[in-house]
């Protein structure tokens, strides 16, 4: 095994390569232990949640380099999950069922975390990373407009699709016909500014365009720092699963510190691991409490934004968005926002403009969060972008996973 070419390009970058008891392999980013103080000035001067695991600070944490991926290349098939290049992205699976299937590896691994998924957008912030990725259909939408049927076009116009940037010789509205891979009188293609395509059978209704990329496939752009060493497709492809955080009837409930990366975690519904964030009256800090205590932090609507409360929201079953960088407080409830929401990726930091739509459905009951944005999504993509639209039991392609490891 460390004569594999994975254990050989993983040596190249400082990865880690585990492998489940069947000698399968899966490939991980090794993130060093720091403070949030160094990921954000105003952040205290503490080790980040992320190294910390049932009380025992850790030296790095682990990070799947690639989102979760079935070793038969079948997006809904019922085995083990894997961090693998050029592997079909998994798909269509419930929170609950991608958890089992990435702990089923074995060896320490299970399932992204609020507290990782924090870490690397602070850590991303701070250096001034917006890693782009498939949210057009094939390409980001950041490297050219999307290709829609029925839309008049001139000459010149510039169209992504499929992965790739064409040019149109010839105005006209655009029809399933004239697609531009197969009309080479209206279109001229010029380069590849997308990934490859991972089920070519799959495509939405009536456009007929690449939806989901293979691992690993796209540019540079497309991991986190811009380069091959970090982790890859975090933004766009799929809505990645995020564990250890969930809204219920508008409150936010967390597990402690970065407790939720133990493979052996309770994370069920009924889980008495779940608290609620009561925040100080006096500064930034915060006690985790009993879900339902009364003053602990909810997601409430107000002002035509997402806003951070300690009361109640109207649960109205609407779905409701804001940009990341200018989700609000209701300052009169909470003059101190509590440090741990920033900490998480939850709420920004002062003068934060990390991209993401974050997107929540006032409902009564549990919704479970997905991060980074989809193939569909457009300029909503970011380490920002949440989506916390449906319970934990809902699954289609446009959600994934990715692991990480102890």
């Amino acid at each position: 095994m460390v004569n594999s070419p994975l254990e050989f390009l993983a040596s190249q970058y400082g990865h880690v390569v585990k492998y489940d008891a069947s000698g399968n392999p899966s490939i991980f980013v090794k993130f060093p232990k720091m403070k949030s103080s160094n990921l954000d000035a105003s952040l205290p001067e503490h080790t980040h949640p992320a190294f910390i695991i049932n009380g025992v600070e850790q030296d790095y944490i682990l990070i799947g380099k690639y989102k979760a991926a079935s070793l038969t290349g079948s997006g809904s098939d019922n085995g083990t999950l894997y961090s693998l290049p050029n592997m079909p992205p998994a798909h269509t699976r419930t929170a609950d069922d991608f958890l089992a299937q990435l702990r089923a590896f074995g060896n320490g691994v299970s399932g992204m975390t609020v507290a990782d998924r924090g870490f690397l957008l602070l850590l991303a912030q701070k250096n001034g990373w917006n890693p782009g990725g498939n949210s057009d259909f094939g390409h980001c939408y950041k490297d050219g407009t999307r290709y829609e049927l029925g839309k008049a076009v001139k000459v010149g116009d510039k169209r992504g699709y499929r992965g790739w940037l064409y040019e149109c010789l010839t105005a006209h509205t655009t029809a399933v016909e004239l697609y531009p891979d197969i009309s080479p009188l209206y279109w001229k293609k010029l380069k590849q500014i997308g990934g490859t395509e991972a089920y070519p059978t799959m495509h939405d209704s009536g456009q007929n365009n690449m939806i989901l990329t293979l691992n690993g496939s796209g540019p540079m752009d497309w991991y986190l720092d811009g380069t091959l060493g970090s982790v890859c497709d975090i933004v766009g492809n799929q809505l990645e699963q995020d564990y250890g955080y969930r809204i219920v009837d508008g409150e936010l409930q967390i597990l402690e510190n970065n407790n939720a990366a133990d493979p052996e975690a309770d994370l069920s519904a009924s889980s008495a691991a779940w608290k609620a964030i009561l925040p100080n009256s006096a500064d930034d800090g915060y006690t985790l409490v009993a879900p339902g205590t009364e003053g602990t932090l909810h997601w409430t609507w107000a002002n035509s934004k997402i806003t951070l409360d300690t009361v109640k929201p109207t649960l109205d079953n609407e779905y409701r968005g804001t940009n990341f960088k200018d989700l609000a407080v209701n300052s009169a409830n909470l003059p101190y926002i509590p440090t741990i929401v920033r900490e998480l990726g939850l709420f920004p930091t002062s003068g934060s403009t990390t991209k993401g739509y974050y997107y929540i459905q006032f409902a009564t009951g549990e919704r479970f969060p997905r991060r980074g944005g989809g193939y569909s999504n457009g300029g909503s993509v970011g380490l920002g972008c949440e989506s916390c639209n449906y319970p934990r039991s809902h699954a289609n392609r446009l959600y994934g996973a990715r692991p990480r490891s102890l």
